[in-house]
């Protein structure tokens, strides 16, 4: 018990000092700052994470691979959220849960039988995590796209290049979308093509808003268009489109509250007020 707390301890203390994952030089290469977080965690944080952490690092090459498998995602990166506490976290959940239900059945032949499916559900756990952040993150670019259409209109009628202004926009905007094309820059910087590198983030984020920001730039530029025109016309259009969104969203509550209210809150009324009449009906007949 003191070897295993002395190594969750040094696993938890040492956690600054040891050679950067490749989400910690992903978040690097595109500005993201992975150290304030890692000053402001508490003790239990860097326990449980050290906990997470154990089993993938004294995992071998084959399975390190398995464990991480379908985690290593922009959106985690985004998020500061590590892959590899995440790999073990799948190990956890996909080992420590069959054999939890084993061990408390006392090896019953239910319990074994579960145990697979179980397992398979385990592993599916991160994955589950890891996409419900893309979820997150995907929606955010959206909310973020009209105010980088304006930026990117300001700076284009300042007199900069689509280059200059994109460099800006991810500059000045932050978030989600200047995460995303700040890696477009770096592409470009590195000697990319801009056609190439809007391809290769509409490969990486495949949402129809940011893929109509990109392509009309590329067509207007192409075609000798005014930028300004173009991003005046986008913006318009993607608070017109944001706006049918959540009149649509608004319309879809009153479905969304059908269930609670018929099976939960309808019950529980019904209870109360013919609860008590009912109770005291059966103790004056019985």
């Amino acid at each position: 018990m003191m070897s295993a707390g002395l190594a969750l301890f040094f696993l938890a203390g040492g956690r600054r000092r040891q050679k950067p994952s490749t989400i910690a030089r992903l978040n690097r290469l595109y500005g993201v700052s992975l150290d304030a977080d890692a000053r402001s965690e508490t003790p239990v944080k860097r326990l449980a994470l050290a906990a997470l952490l154990i089993p993938y690092r004294a995992s071998p090459t084959r399975l390190k691979r398995a464990l991480i498998h379908g985690i290593h995602t922009d959106a985690v990166a985004y998020e500061r959220l590590p892959a590899e506490a995440l790999a073990g976290l799948r190990f956890w959940t996909s080992a420590g849960i069959p054999a939890f239900l084993v061990v408390a059945s006392r090896f019953s032949p239910v319990a074994l039988a579960l145990a697979p499916a179980m397992a398979v559900a385990g592993f599916s756990v991160p994955g589950l995590v890891v996409a419900r952040g893309e979820g997150r993150f995907h929606d955010s670019i959206r909310q973020q796209l009209p105010q980088v259409a304006d930026v990117l209109y300001a700076l284009v009628l300042g007199g900069k290049n689509l280059d200059q202004a994109f460099s800006g926009a991810a500059e000045a905007t932050g978030g989600p979308v200047g995460f995303l094309l700040m890696s477009a820059v770096r592409e470009m910087e590195l000697g990319a093509a801009r056609q190439e590198a809007f391809t290769r983030v509409l490969e990486r984020y495949p949402i129809a808003e940011l893929a109509s920001l990109l392509r009309s730039l590329i067509e207007a530029e192409r075609r000798g268009h005014g930028l300004t025109e173009t991003l005046e016309v986008f913006s318009r259009e993607i608070r017109v489109r944001r706006r049918d969104q959540l009149r649509i969203e608004v319309a879809r509550a009153p479905l969304k509250m059908l269930a609670p209210l018929v099976f939960l809150i309808l019950p529980a009324s019904i209870i109360l007020t013919v609860g008590p009449t009912f109770l005291a009906t059966l103790g004056k007949i019985f």
